[in-house]
């Protein structure tokens, strides 16, 4: 089971960092439910790494920086510990590749910084399949999430109009 997120296009990230100011942007993701839902390990990291600096963003580098946090960015603990770690003060912006649970992490241990997400959370899921949307009415009729299963229905309904 993990939280599944799914990565925001990269023109939406530039413009807020753009709209942000980020002058030097440190980026970190998340070793648990990013990486299961390919929006945050470490090949993500790189990837956007890349793709900004190329675009003119000032990456921050630091050898005391992981790509991710392989226990996850949720793990408070190992947040406030990266914050220690880190603590060159040549960044002020951070690109979270991590739920909101990761983002609140890294916002009250980097509470100088601005937070800036890289992914949109959009629910629970098992092997990579959406299964909740954690939207605090728990109803599993026939074994799958009521209002999953209504999105489901509607996304069908849709792509029939389409054809």
């Amino acid at each position: 089971m993990s939280v599944v997120t799914i990565k925001k296009e990269i023109d939406e990230i530039k413009k807020k960092l753009i709209e942000k100011d980020a002058n030097s942007l440190m980026v970190i993701g998340c070793g648990k439910c990013a990486k299961s839902s390919k929006t945050g390990g470490p090949e993500e990291v790189i990837d956007i790494k890349e793709i900004l600096s190329k675009n003119g963003f000032k990456i921050f580098k630091n050898e005391n920086l992981p790509e991710v946090l392989d226990e996850g960015l949720c793990r408070y603990s190992d947040v406030q510990k990266l914050s220690e770690d880190i603590i060159d003060g040549s960044f002020d912006s951070i690109l979270v590749l991590a739920c909101g649970a990761g983002l609140k992490a890294i916002s009250d241990n980097f509470n100088d910084k601005t937070i800036i997400s890289g992914v949109n959370t959009i629910g629970i899921g098992i092997k990579e399949n959406l299964v909740c949307l954690a939207c605090g009415d728990c109803s599993f009729d026939n074994g799958i999430c009521n209002r999953l299963s209504i999105i489901e229905e509607i996304n069908n309904h849709l792509k029939k109009s389409y054809n």
